[in-house]
């Protein structure tokens, strides 16, 4: 006979490794409960037969053990095995076991009638000198419903049968029989997973669970979480009954991703147990790891507008099972993903709030939306994965003064015309310096785009001299993050008579020398901030 474990796994029932079936009546403890009353017992109990020996009736009616009740002795269940009376009632018949199998141990409770029971063991099936005798008295007279324990030793296991007599036959009854006892435990090795192995998602355990020579009951996978939050209880995860597996193959399939497992450090647990009780462990820790922790870009945010080299800052953590995490990006209408360091495609090493990687080649992008992705694996291959959208602006904005010219002279109410522009524009000025006060002044200044006029420059305060206009303009680009993050400023200046009606006494001390050149050239020049 060949037992096969059936084991559920991905919706379908899978056969492994076939063993041969235990011997019948290995550890067995009969208490005759299952029995009806009055039932002759011969051969129902698998590993033993039982005997009516002498038959003083010869053979009409023919004795047997039969299944008696309300024997109320000390150590009897409510049933118990009962001999025949024989012809006469107390006729010299007596009780004779013999086992399938050789016995080293067999047990059971005698009695319930007072008087001398002689128990006898033989080392073969019929005839033979006892290798055993032992004597059990019973104190009192008649039903006294005293029990005597019995116990039924041999070192080399070579009981083959036993026979007990009493010295008034017909009242021999015994209950609780014990034999086929196994004294080896069984056998648990698990091969899969290894110790501190990282695992998800639905495995196999494999490995051994067997007892070669005894009789098998069941075996069991539990597991319980170490870390984070121990629990204090072991969780059931698959139990097998009366299917070994001798030879290393599939045992359970554990689905790590049932609510009760959450992520962490588990004790795994495989026992096997005989039909003796007898019970062997073998224990392993493993991580059970079905996510990546925590992956986060924390700067620069979602919908920056940036431009040169961008730097990453945030946090790729995972506490058990870690590989690596990548930083990649692509243009949004479309295109491959790439990493934004060529030289590291990978990283392989934990961050927690700190730099995660720099985008080298940002400032050789096209202006576009790009984005950017962090994903975190484990070795077990799970993943996870945080995503931005970013703005690359390396273009600066176009800031230009058409009108007036530079040098002209201007007096009065001066309309100053030019073109501001930059698709992520901030703001711009237009200013003058004077030489004289030595101060920057606004003249006007907007956040939007602009061409054509610019401001209406009122000159008639002024002094009459060499000035000098600059028109600023400045986009929402955060340009070189990394070192000395600012926006892109573009600058024009213009150099500016005003007042001066085309006379070269600049200092206005009636004549025209290098004094007057000096203040020309510092007009021209102004001190740039």
């Amino acid at each position: 006979m060949f037992r096969m474990r059936l084991m559920p796994f991905a919706g379908a029932m899978v056969v492994f490794a076939a063993v041969a079936a235990p011997a019948a009546g290995q550890c067995v403890l009969a208490d005759f409960e299952e029995f009806p009353v009055n039932m002759p017992l011969t051969t129902q109990l698998d590993g033993v037969t039982f005997y009516v020996v002498g038959q003083s009736c010869d053979g009409n009616p023919v004795l047997y053990l039969r299944i008696a009740d309300e024997f109320y002795g000390e150590n009897f269940s409510s049933k118990v095995l009962l001999i025949d009376t024989g012809c006469p009632d107390f006729s010299s018949d007596y009780l004779r076991m013999v086992f399938d199998d050789k016995q080293g141990d067999v047990r059971f409770s005698l009695g319930p009638w007072a008087g001398t029971y002689y128990v006898r063991a033989y080392a073969s099936a019929s005839g033979g000198a006892p290798i055993s005798a032992q004597t059990v008295i019973i104190p009192g007279t008649g039903f006294v419903g005293a029990t005597q324990t019995v116990q039924v030793t041999r070192a080399q296991r070579d009981i083959r049968r036993i026979e007990i007599q009493a010295a008034v036959s017909g009242h021999e009854a015994i209950d609780h029989l014990y034999f086929g006892h196994d004294d080896t435990p069984p056998e648990v090795q698990i091969d899969y997973p290894a110790p501190l192995d990282c695992i998800n998602g639905t495995i196999t355990v494999t490995g051994v669970v067997c007892d070669e020579d005894g009789a098998y009951d069941r075996d069991r996978l539990e597991a319980m979480r170490i870390w984070p939050s121990p629990q204090t209880e072991w969780t059931l995860v698959r139990e097998y009954v009366g299917s070994q597996v001798c030879d290393p193959s599939s045992l359970y399939s554990w689905d790590t991703t049932e609510p009760e497992f959450t992520d962490g450090v588990y004790v795994l647990r495989v026992t096997s147990i005989n039909a003796c009780g007898l019970a062997t462990t073998e224990e392993l820790t493993v991580y059970v790891d079905n996510s990546f922790n925590t992956v986060q870009i924390q700067n620069p945010n979602h919908g920056d507008i940036v431009g040169g080299t961008v730097c990453f800052d945030g946090t790729a953590w995972e506490q058990t099972c870690f590989d690596n995490y990548i930083v990649r990006y692509k243009p949004v209408g479309g295109g491959s993903w790439l990493p934004v360091d060529p030289s590291n495609p990978t990283y392989g090493s934990t961050v927690t709030n700190n730099p995660l990687a720099w985008w080298v080649n940002a400032p050789n992008l096209p202006d576009g939306d790009y984005l950017v992705a962090l994903a975190g694996n484990t070795t077990t291959g799970a993943t996870a994965s945080d995503q931005i959208l970013l703005t690359i602006d390396n273009t600066p904005p176009v800031a230009q003064i058409t009108s007036p010219s530079p040098c002209a002279n201007v007096e009065g109410v001066v309309q100053v015309t030019g073109t501001v522009f930059d698709e992520n524009i901030d703001d711009w000025s237009l200013q003058y310096f004077n030489p004289i006060t030595q101060t920057w002044s606004y003249i006007e200044d907007d956040s939007d785009n602009a061409s054509g006029i610019l401001a209406n420059w009122d000159t008639s305060g002024l002094t009459p001299c060499f000035y000098l206009l600059r028109l600023r303009a400045k986009d929402n680009a955060t340009v070189n993050r990394c070192s000395d993050p600012d926006p892109h400023v573009t600058d024009f200046y213009l150099p500016i008579a005003v007042g001066l009606g085309g006379t070269t006494d600049l200092d206005m001390d009636g004549d025209t020398d290098l004094a007057d050149f000096a203040l020309f050239m510092e007009s021209f020049t102004g001190p740039l901030p």
